[in-house]
């Protein structure tokens, strides 16, 4: 055997052992589909996933380097939206892929025109250089929430994990959301911290449903000095019931009203 044939047969153990161990606990809400290899990539495939109707949703990568058996940097070729009968909602194609670890997709569950997608199920897809990541998502009313089990939104293979998120920005003011336990919620927030300003989570909480799963994240829009970018936060639901977040945008050192402030409501079920 040569050695690529060798890491390859292993590999597909991993994702055999790691995608189906991570669904074990998980409610039937969440399910996955056999995991296989085209032409030497990984064809990975995460479903249960639901989403409220006109919701934003993001996905990143995650690499652990302990059990990391790609060779080199995965880059991001492109991420699609398809509805159920696998017409094309949504496509971009990165004419310079993106090395995974910085990249970070963004799709709004909208038509064309900018109108909600109507209930129903649709697929996510992120092609890599290492092979595809489907997402199978369902988009449903959010009094439908109560009705469903917990879910898992993340899938790993060999040391990558590809993390699906309800996205909140500055546009979500107000908003009420529904999650389920299992659920990852992303905030990102526009800003330029060399101005002073920062954004931060002002909300105390004598018990949290959802959890910070990573310390605050600023990312740069380019490496010119003083320019802005975003501040990510990341959550995951961890238990059910209602939760507040107010995120405020100031200087920390002064006692001044906030230049910006973003406020919404989690209901977890």
């Amino acid at each position: 055997m040569t050695r690529r044939f060798i890491r390859l047969a292993v590999l597909a153990l991993l994702v055999v052992g790691l995608v189906s161990g991570a669904f074990a606990a998980g409610a039937s809400s969440s399910t996955t589909s056999p995991t296989s290899f085209a032409d030497g990539g990984v064809d990975v495939r995460l479903g249960g996933l639901v989403f409220e109707i006109g919701a934003d949703v993001a996905l990143e990568f995650a690499r652990d380097p302990d059990a990391d058996c790609f060779d080199g940097d995965v880059l991001v070729e492109r991420l699609a939206l398809t509805d159920y009968v696998g017409d094309p909602v949504y496509e971009a194609v990165y004419e310079t892929p993106v090395d995974a670890n910085v990249w970070l997709g963004r799709i709004a569950l909208r038509d064309a025109d900018g109108l909600p997608l109507p209930p129903g199920a649709y697929q996510l897809e992120v092609t890599t250089g290492v092979g595809s990541f489907a997402v199978e998502i369902e988009i449903v009313d959010a009094t439908g929430f109560g009705a469903l089990g917990r879910s898992s939104a993340a899938a790993s293979v060999c040391g990558l994990s590809l993390r699906v998120y309800r996205l909140v920005t500055e546009a979500d003011g107000g908003a009420h959301l529904a999650m389920r336990v299992g659920d990852r919620l992303l905030v990102a927030l526009e800003g330029n911290p060399t101005t002073g300003y920062e954004w931060s989570n002002a909300a105390l909480y004598e018990y949290a449903v959802l959890r910070e799963s990573a310390k605050r994240e600023f990312r740069s829009d380019s490496d010119l000095v003083g320019s802005g970018g975003v501040f990510l936060f990341r959550y995951e639901a961890v238990d059910v019931g209602p939760q507040a977040f107010r995120f405020v945008y100031q200087r920390p050192w002064e006692s001044v009203q906030p230049l910006g402030v973003l406020e919404f409501t989690v209901d977890v079920y």
